[in-house]
């Protein structure tokens, strides 16, 4: 039975020089099974960035998992981030996928000087 649906492409261009590359496009899963979301970001190093990963459901709410170097309450268990922005690159793995993790999951990340502007 499928449990994610699409994943947007999610190409995004900031001043022209930084570009994020979000991955897979699109995924369906057993339940139970692992799932692993890729970012990556070019042209900057993301140990300058702040990161969050967030999913739109299927009723359109949004639900933030991870932000600012936090977990939302009840993600922490079976959602996992790993920091690898050394590597340029910042994973979400869902342990065990359940039905409830149905949705469009979205990578977003912003500097200190986005917020200074």
């Amino acid at each position: 039975c499928e449990l994610l649906s699409s994943l947007p492409v999610a190409v995004i261009s900031l001043a022209g020089a930084v570009t994020l590359e979000q991955h897979p496009r699109e995924l369906a899963v057993k339940e139970g099974d692992p799932v692993t979301f890729q970012c990556n970001m070019k042209g900057d190093s993301m140990r300058y960035y702040y990161m969050s990963w967030y999913r739109r459901g299927p009723s359109g709410s949004q639900e933030w998992i991870y932000k600012d170097g936090s977990y939302t309450q009840g993600f922490q268990d079976r959602f996992k981030v790993t920091d690898q922005s050394s590597r340029n690159r910042f994973p979400l793995q869902i342990r065990a996928a359940n039905q409830g993790d149905a949705g469009t999951y979205y990578f977003l990340t912003w500097n200190s000087t986005a917020l200074d502007t």
